[in-house]
């Protein structure tokens, strides 16, 4: 088995108009999957919790555009590979045709939802704006939320999560 590197971003370097823009890409990916997992969600429950996911992510998203816009209106990114990585973890592209596709996209969603936590809330320490840092810390909340809803929705379906190094 091989494994990828994972080189650390400096995130006192990063910029706020930076880490707004890898928030927003972040919460682009999540509502993308999460409405690929609506439309291949067989029990009705699942479908309409994906959807309001997906609804919400598309909403921190626009805030974080927003938020970018307002306080960094000529901010421009290439977002590189390592800049993805701070928020999403696996393809953007989920396939969940099948129950253990289904189960890996899963997955992968939460992993995502933790690795985001963890860069608003090790960025937000960092953060030079008041408001990024305030938006940074309610985005870390609500997803750890999320992620105690991701695995109640997962338990509630009949299926086993194994997460290495859950969050409380």
């Amino acid at each position: 088995m091989m494994v990828r590197k994972f080189h650390p971003i400096d995130l006192a370097r990063l910029g706020d108009d930076k880490a707004l823009a890898i928030a927003a890409y972040g919460q682009a990916v999540a509502a993308y999957r999460c409405i690929i997992l609506a439309e291949k969600a067989v029990q009705n429950t699942l479908r309409a919790s994906f959807e309001t996911m997906a609804g919400e992510k598309n909403l921190e998203r626009d805030r974080l555009q927003a938020a970018l816009a307002r306080l960094f209106p000529a901010a421009c990114f290439f977002l590189a590979a390592g800049d993805k990585n701070l928020v999403c973890v696996g393809p953007r592209l989920v396939d969940a045709r099948d129950d253990t596709r289904f189960d890996e996209a899963m997955r992968l969603l939460i992993a995502s939802e933790k690795r985001a936590i963890s860069f608003y809330n090790r960025y937000a320490s960092q953060a030079k704006t008041a408001a990024v840092r305030e938006l940074f810390l309610i985005l870390a909340a609500d997803g750890l939320e999320r992620v105690r809803r991701l695995r109640r929705l997962f338990q509630e379906a009949g299926h086993q999560i194994v997460e290495p190094c859950p969050l409380l």
